[in-house]
């Protein structure tokens, strides 16, 4: 499987289905386009991300989640669960009207490079050490027995509309 590492928190929000696109400078390749790909943590978190995560736009909509997350709590170094990477986009004016303001708070959206569009997240029921990598990289932990007890998908489906205005991201 095809593994990327995200810094904490937005690794926590795309495997909880609330971060629907991951920016990129680079497109994904083709063949990784419609296929289940991981969502690790990174081990460590720089300045610039403390940062991101403490501006007034992504703290507003952070404290709106109804979830109890501390953020020196989270858990880093470790696959948290799976998504479809479903297609991409590059990012233009155009793009950016049309996605919603928190989608905008969660990410870095820059013109020119290329929003990668997630679906399907998948929570694994209890993360998994792993050693990142720069980019996409091959991780065949499921293959060699890891993780026998499967992901937790017996969760609770969210109400489609307790998040009605992220509709145009679906």
């Amino acid at each position: 499987m095809k593994v990327i590492s995200i810094w904490q928190p937005w690794a926590q929000l795309i495997v909880h289905g609330f971060k629907r696109f991951e920016t990129r400078t680079w497109a994904p390749p083709k063949s990784v386009i419609g296929q289940r790909i991981g969502i690790a943590s990174t081990k460590n978190v720089l300045p610039k991300q403390l940062a991101a995560f403490n501006e007034e736009e992504f703290q507003f909509f952070w404290n709106l989640l109804d979830e109890a997350w501390e953020f020196d709590q989270l858990v880093r170094g470790y696959l948290l669960g799976t998504v479809v990477l479903d297609s991409f986009e590059e990012i233009t004016e155009e793009f950016l009207d049309d996605i919603t303001r928190e989608e905008k708070a969660y990410g870095w959206y820059k013109l020119g490079d290329f929003a990668w569009r997630l679906k399907q997240p998948e929570l694994l029921a209890h993360p998994i050490p792993i050693k990142g990598a720069q980019g996409l990289y091959e991780w065949k932990g499921f293959e060699n027995g890891a993780q026998t007890q499967g992901a937790d998908n017996n969760r609770p489906q969210r109400p489609s509309n307790l998040r009605p205005h992220l509709s145009l991201c679906q």
